[in-house]
């Protein structure tokens, strides 16, 4: 089969493809949780589960939670051509914005008050955007990645006097 024409695969809708792939995980790793699908208005399908063992799911620093979307993102885009997708446990993505924003938010301050840059520890694309976006809108301070996947890491710089 070819894949130039992987959009016109019929077969499950991507969120059902989707929910489907994680009921498949949870089963075979006798683990708990409801699974929710949708797909947004941006076309991007979500994935939540919900309840159940969500330490194991996430894992340590996300590892596990990353894992398993990339699979599912993967799968989605070889089965149906669609590959916008994000895997979400416990609300896990958005308790983790909130602390990388936060993290943002102190490393701004400790690069202007104390006139030097702050480097931050290692982070996928999508957490380095999160931080990067808080920055430019904290202001007083620019931002840029450094070093080769997977230890590219943010480095905070104070802003130029003028």
């Amino acid at each position: 089969m070819s894949d130039e024409n992987s959009e016109q695969i019929d077969g499950p809708e991507p969120e059902d493809l989707a929910g489907d792939l994680i009921e498949v995980l949870l089963d075979g790793f006798d683990l708990d949780g409801d699974i929710e699908t949708g797909t947004d208005e941006d076309e991007i399908v979500r994935v939540r589960v919900v309840g159940g063992d969500n330490d194991a799911l996430i894992g340590e620093g996300g590892k596990t939670i990353n894992a398993i979307q990339y699979l599912v993102a993967h799968t989605l885009t070889r089965r149906t051509g669609h590959h916008r997708t994000v895997v979400d446990v416990g609300d896990y993505r958005d308790r983790r914005e909130a602390a990388l924003k936060a993290l943002a938010g102190r490393a701004a301050a400790e690069a202007i008050e104390h006139s030097e840059e702050i480097e931050l520890d290692a982070m996928n694309p999508a957490e380095r955007r999160i931080v990067h976006m808080e920055l430019k809108e904290i202001g007083g301070v620019e931002s840029r990645s450094e070093g080769e996947e997977p230890h590219r890491r943010i480095v905070v710089v104070p802003g130029e006097d003028d």
